[in-house]
């Protein structure tokens, strides 16, 4: 029973130290042991404690990705916790003796030897008596001091990656004269028909994009953090971005702008978008059940038409042939709706808060 115990023991410390080790030194979406599927609950639990409360839906979730990193903290802590405990706990009154009086033998002792261990606070009134103890609760002060840097640098790194994400976002919006529109986005980019700024434009918007690929990659848990507003919404610079991407590539007169909608930036912005959406969806998003995107086609037709109108009004010369530049959006449009609409099916968004300028 000792041994088994001990072996248990070992089993959960072991398997905490893989996640940490996966989750801040390896920061993969693919290679995660425990915290996404820590994530996925918690977000399924907000979800739920939300279904009949609309009104405060957006508030209340916008609290899951700050309540889930902590949540995966105290699993990690509480994982160490109880293996060490497990570990330790037959070793009470012998191998680990109190200072005064008898040593108590049970498991909530167990736990205070090893969290003041942990804590790097030393050993309480409990002393070890043999080599591997005392060598043992040198392990632990270790490990609790590495537990804790990591903790904190990857406190600072999800930050200051959501801190990016959020930049990006706002970008985005107030580049469409706040109207989450990619027509208005893409007019405004090729305004004058300056052909060098509209290269530089789509190529850092790209960068954005890959950047923010990137550090969702590293971070999942950045994709649980919801903010009441819409702009911020990862869906609607997904959005964004790959509607602007399309229109660039079946919108725009072919002739006159070969040498934008051919470009490494036009490039990088589509396939970029593409790549995070099939992220997103395929390693971090559970089986999410969508319907077909067919019956959307004509609100797509109809927003494609207006997108012409509004790049003409500002000078833009556009595709001399419109039908067919239609179908070629709507074929270009379906590669990458139907993530989008599990995106925000997982999210919790209308689509009238994420394509506002569709409705």
């Amino acid at each position: 029973m000792p041994v088994l115990l001990q072996i248990i023991g070992t089993v959960l410390v072991v398997i905490a130290l893989a996640d940490i080790y996966l989750t801040v030194l390896h920061p993969r979406a693919e290679s995660s042991l425990l915290s996404i599927a820590v994530a996925r609950g918690m977000w399924w639990l907000f979800c739920s404690a939300t279904q009949g409360l609309p009104k405060r839906r957006d508030r209340f979730l916008s609290y899951a990705g700050s309540t889930i990193i902590v949540t995966l903290i105290g699993v990690w802590v509480v994982l160490l916790l109880l293996g060490f405990a497990l570990i330790i706990w037959t070793g009470l009154g012998t191998a680990i003796q109190a200072e005064q009086g008898e040593t108590p033998t049970d498991f909530a002792t167990a736990i205070y030897y090893v969290g003041f261990s942990l804590a790097t606070l030393g050993t309480g009134d409990l002393v070890p008596q043999t080599t591997v103890y005392r060598l043992l609760i040198v392990l632990k002060s270790i490990l609790g001091f590495s537990v804790f840097t990591l903790t904190l640098s990857y406190f600072v790194s999800v930050y200051n990656n959501l801190t990016s994400r959020n930049t990006v976002a706002l970008s985005l919006h107030h580049r469409t004269a706040d109207t989450a529109d990619s027509a208005e986005l893409l007019a405004r980019l090729a305004a004058d028909n300056n052909i060098t700024t509209l290269h530089q434009d789509i190529s850092e918007i790209a960068r954005n994009l890959t950047g923010l690929l990137e550090s969702n990659n590293s971070y999942p848990v950045l994709l649980y953090f919801r903010y009441r507003q819409a702009y911020y919404a990862l869906p609607r610079i997904a959005y964004l971005t790959m509607d602007t991407a399309t229109l660039i590539r079946s919108a725009l007169d072919q002739k006159q702008y070969r040498s934008v909608t051919e470009s490494s930036g036009t490039a990088e912005l589509w396939f970029g978008g593409i790549h995070l959406l099939e992220e997103l969806c395929q390693t971090l998003l559970p089986k999410v059940r969508i319907q077909s995107q067919e019956p959307n086609e004509p609100r797509w037709r109809e927003h494609y038409y207006q997108a012409l109108e509004r790049l003409r009004a500002e000078g833009i010369k556009t595709t001399n042939d419109p039908e067919a530049g239609a179908d070629s959006y709507i074929s270009m449009r379906h590669q990458w709706a139907p993530y989008l609409a599990k995106l925000m099916k997982y999210m919790v968004y209308e689509p009238r808060r994420v394509t506002p300028a569709e409705y």
